[in-house]
């Protein structure tokens, strides 16, 4: 009886130490490391943040002796959010930033331009003509002097020359345009780099400039 109860605790304890190996490797998630001249199970333990046990376990060994050149299992390391947000495309980054006073510049502008009668499409489209002037070679590399530009008629935008732009105050709805043109920019595939009213403008070179959109009362171009 006694030897039959033994060798059912034999059996038992096999299986359990089977199951407890198979699920160990299982339950991680792995990828393989070619050991290097100078490597330890601690140092690599170090490096795949796990301990030396995990890693014995990992790859069915007790020693701790490793050989140059010989490949073993270690966990796959999960990246952090940081670390996804530095692998992100160069394209999916942020290009072009402003301060404070560029901002509530370009937020100036937009509702001297627009004032509570374009829509919210319009706005943006406003930030974006001044966004995608900073980027064109043939204005100012900087908001303020887009803004500011001289002309041989003064200035490039009317509010400037009429010394209105200063006394604007900008409402949520024209600093929430300058946000959504940001975020959009460099990557607005439009490109506008004028409007004007159609039912005032005579200018006939403004006029034949490539129309890119229609919004409200203005039409931009480029």
């Amino acid at each position: 009886m006694m030897k039959k109860t033994l060798a059912t605790l034999a059996v038992v304890c096999c299986m359990v130490v089977g199951f407890t190996s198979y699920s160990t490797d299982a339950a991680t998630t792995y990828t393989y490391y070619k050991v290097k001249k100078g490597d330890s199970l601690y140092k690599i333990a170090k490096t795949y943040k796990t301990t030396t046990s995990v890693l014995k376990s990992l790859n069915h060994r007790k020693s701790d002796v490793l050989i140059v050149g010989e490949t073993i299992k270690v966990p796959q390391l999960v990246k952090t959010q940081a670390a996804k947000q530095a692998e992100k495309p160069a394209s999916q980054k942020p290009k072009f930033s402003i301060c404070a006073e560029e901002r509530k510049l370009m937020a100036q502008l937009v509702h001297a331009e627009t004032g509570f009668s374009e829509p919210f499409a319009g706005k943006v489209e406003v930030a974006l003509v001044i966004l995608n002037r900073v980027k064109h070679p043939a204005f100012p590399k900087s908001i303020k002097g887009v803004i500011y530009q001289k002309t041989k008629s003064g200035y490039a935008f009317v509010p400037v020359k009429t010394g209105k732009l200063t006394r604007i105050q900008p409402t949520k709805q024209d600093y929430a345009a300058v946000d959504q043109a940001l975020s959009l920019f460099p990557n607005d595939r439009r490109g506008s780099l004028y409007f004007y009213n159609p039912k005032i403008m005579k200018d006939k070179w403004m006029l034949s400039r490539s129309v890119t959109i229609r919004i409200g009362n203005h039409v931009f171009a480029k």
